[in-house]
């Protein structure tokens, strides 16, 4: 199960994947989900995100075991406190916005 980002997004856009726990109370996960969108909601136009289970295929390829979100199928976030300074350089490199 996936949710997706409404807007189909330019190439150029900043793939960014949260896995959480979608089958558990969304008790297990509230708090993260909330913090990741604080962090970058000031980047929302160039970021396409999607939400998937940390009980996934993919998950589990990527040995996935705790709250987190991928950024361009490569950089593992555990830690929110890291989100909006890897994407301000994600996007820097880009020449997207200036960190």
């Amino acid at each position: 199960m996936a949710i997706k980002s409404k807007e189909n997004p330019p190439e150029n856009k900043l793939k960014m994947d949260i896995f959480v726990p979608l089958n558990s109370c969304s008790c297990m996960y509230e708090h993260f989900i909330n913090r990741v969108f604080s962090d970058i909601m000031e980047y929302m136009q160039f970021i396409d995100f999607t939400t998937k289970s940390l009980d996934s295929e993919e998950a589990q390829k990527l040995n996935l075991h705790e709250n987190c979100v991928v950024l361009e199928n490569r950089k593992i976030l555990t830690e929110t406190y890291k989100l909006k300074d890897e994407i301000a350089t994600l996007l820097s490199e880009r020449g997207l916005c200036k960190k």
